[in-house]
């Protein structure tokens, strides 16, 4: 791997990296404030969920919201937090080989005494660094929130809930990475990917309407991420977390054959 190229794509993402952090921190905690109201009307609450549709609540994570992590997944976890790390992840992937060759700088990148693999690899390095920060902030802040509120989260659900989340983002990061080594601008591999995301998460809903669409979870990558369950009991399910990032693994390795073989870059 180039520790230049390391150095200067993690420089490229740092202030992306502040911002969403900052946000992902700020909304963790502004949600967990709410909590002790919840709490404390923890049978009204659960009643009032009961009356909605039980597909709804399903969707949006949102099966019991007067327990701590029931409301930390149904307001945060379940979709929001996909939605935002998923723009960081989509965007920063897109830019990974279609940026170079937007503003036309691929040819003096592959210039350099240094072969395709590593250079491709240094920048994934940046983007995984990235990831790690937004999960690392997002783990401290429901911490930190829980302790504002009286509650306590054990360190085996936050490292539960941590790498679940990671999983997540590295499948997401590796699709998008993929399309990214194919394209010439970073608006398709972008707007691919959050295609991808949007299809994924609908067919996880439909999956589960009816025992007739209960096969479209198999094209989810939403069914394999369960964050709260993780905050809930501490528990992962490997093969889940094998599959997202089998999926991240597949796709890097995909990425850098495409990158490595092609000849017209710009």
């Amino acid at each position: 791997m180039s520790l230049v190229m390391f150095r200067r794509a993690l420089a490229d993402l740092r202030w992306s990296i502040f911002w969403y952090s900052l946000g992902l921190a700020v909304y963790a905690v502004l949600i967990m404030s709410f909590y002790p109201t919840v709490r404390e009307n923890a049978q009204m609450t659960q009643q009032l969920m009961e009356a909605f549709p039980k597909a709804m609540m399903d969707a949006f994570g949102a099966a019991d919201m007067a327990s701590l992590s029931g409301f930390v997944g149904g307001k945060f976890l379940n979709v929001m937090w996909p939605i935002i790390v998923g723009v960081f992840v989509i965007m920063a992937g897109a830019a990974t080989v279609a940026r170079e060759v937007e503003r036309g700088t691929i040819e003096l990148l592959l210039s350099v005494p240094e072969s395709r693999t590593r250079l491709l690899l240094a920048k994934l390095a940046a983007l995984l660094v990235g990831i790690l920060a937004l999960v690392a902030v997002t783990v401290g802040a429901l911490a930190l929130g829980a302790a504002l509120v009286d509650e306590t989260l054990g360190l085996g659900k936050l490292v539960a809930l941590g790498a679940v989340l990671a999983c997540f983002a590295v499948a997401v990061g590796g699709f998008t990475v993929l399309l990214s080594s194919f394209a010439k601008e970073r608006a398709r591999p972008a707007g691919i990917s959050a295609g991808i995301m949007l299809a994924s998460y609908l067919a996880w809903v439909v999956s589960g309407l009816s025992e007739d669409w209960e096969w479209l979870k198999y094209a989810s990558v939403f069914t394999a991420f369960d964050p709260q369950r993780a905050l809930a009991s501490g528990a992962v399910e490997p093969v889940h977390l094998a599959v997202l990032l089998g999926i991240g693994l597949a796709c890097t390795v995909g990425a850098l054959i495409v990158f490595g073989r092609r000849d017209a870059i710009s």
